[in-house]
């Protein structure tokens, strides 16, 4: 008897990964993981347990016409009483964890394994969760985490940079400014050995199977979950459309990982780089100006899934820019990383 392991993403971001039977319904298979996702009549009548499942193959019982109409099945929004997986599979839901999971998100506890600065304001910060938990932590290429700054009672929330089949080392990239609670850490107190607590997984920033060409746009350390996704296309083959990568940063001292960028395209994904600072230097002899002066019509030609992830403003820009052209919302996903 198959099981399928499924992804359930609540509003709030918080998600939760279970395994599911071939032949119990998503509400079953949540119930036996104490999970007690809105549900009403169990009969596919009512559309209380209605989802939509981003990603996977799965067959429903009979639903009503009232429930579930052809033009939202069409669209995979799915009545979770009378759904059967038959894939991995991803299911978001329109309200928040609290409503159905009573436990708090998971947490582990790690040691870090490394800090290393990767360029003039980024530090990596790599840590190992304890052989002594559980589980080790099922994400999404592209979702969060939040870490407990040791030595204080301050969180902050990163991105991984590593793919989701790689947990026994977890990688993050940390904007080291001149204060901030985990930038003064990694900057003067961080050694190997420390212990910290990582809880999560959160986000609704995550690789959708790719079905359409891909833009992304990266500013600084917001190319984390990128690098996490292209890890993961890789690893499961999701390599068919080809990818057109922004990256932006101040100036040429704060770029990194440009050699890790040109290691995918011999990995096989169709990946084509550009790269501009907003301050140039006599040495920079690539675009100058924010990133977001790179988009342009030929980007989106056809239709293309985007991903955005970097400071607030470069997510604004990009967003008013492709709303200006017409690119629907629901192809653009985004993620706004703040100071730490």
């Amino acid at each position: 008897m198959s099981k399928f392991n499924v992804t359930l993403v609540f509003e709030d971001g918080r998600s939760e990964s279970i395994l599911a039977d071939e032949n119990d319904t998503i509400y079953m298979a949540c119930l036996r993981n104490k999970i007690r996702i809105l549900t009403d009549c169990l009969e596919g009548a009512c559309a209380t347990c209605k989802g939509h499942c981003v990603e996977g193959e799965y067959d429903m019982d009979d639903v009503s016409d009232e429930a579930l109409s052809a033009e939202e099945a069409a669209q995979r929004e799915v009545l979770t009483c009378q759904m059967h997986v038959r894939s991995d599979c991803v299911i978001e839901f329109p309200y928040e964890a609290k409503l159905a999971i009573k436990a708090e998100p998971r947490s582990w506890n790690c040691k870090v394994t490394a800090v290393e600065k990767i360029s003039s304001t980024v530090q990596r910060l790599d840590i190992a969760p304890e052989v002594s938990n559980a589980e080790p932590p099922v994400f999404l290429p592209g979702q969060y985490v939040h870490l407990a700054v040791p030595g204080t009672d301050e969180t902050r929330s990163y991105s991984f940079a590593n793919p989701p089949h790689e947990t026994g080392t977890c990688s993050f990239f940390i904007k080291v400014l001149e204060q901030g609670a985990m930038s003064d850490y990694v900057r003067d107190r961080a050694q190997p050995g420390d212990e910290i607590q990582m809880t999560g997984p959160f986000g609704h920033f995550y690789l959708r199977n790719p079905e359409r060409p891909i833009l992304m746009v990266a500013g600084g350390t917001g190319i984390a979950p990128m690098l996490s996704m292209f890890d993961h296309m890789i690893e499961t083959g999701m390599i068919s459309q080809p990818v057109h990568l922004l990256v932006g940063a101040n100036d040429s001292a704060e770029l990194f990982h440009l050699d890790v960028l040109e290691d995918y395209k011999s990995k096989g994904i169709p990946l084509t780089t550009e790269i501009a600072v907003v301050e140039g230097n006599e040495g920079w002899v690539g675009e100058t100006g924010h990133v977001t002066a790179l988009l342009r019509d030929e980007l989106i030609a056809g239709g293309v899934d985007v991903y955005l992830c970097g400071p607030p403003p470069m997510i604004e820009a990009a967003e008013s820019w492709l709303s200006d052209k017409g690119v629907d919302d629901k192809l653009v996903h985004a993620e706004k990383f703040l100071p730490s």
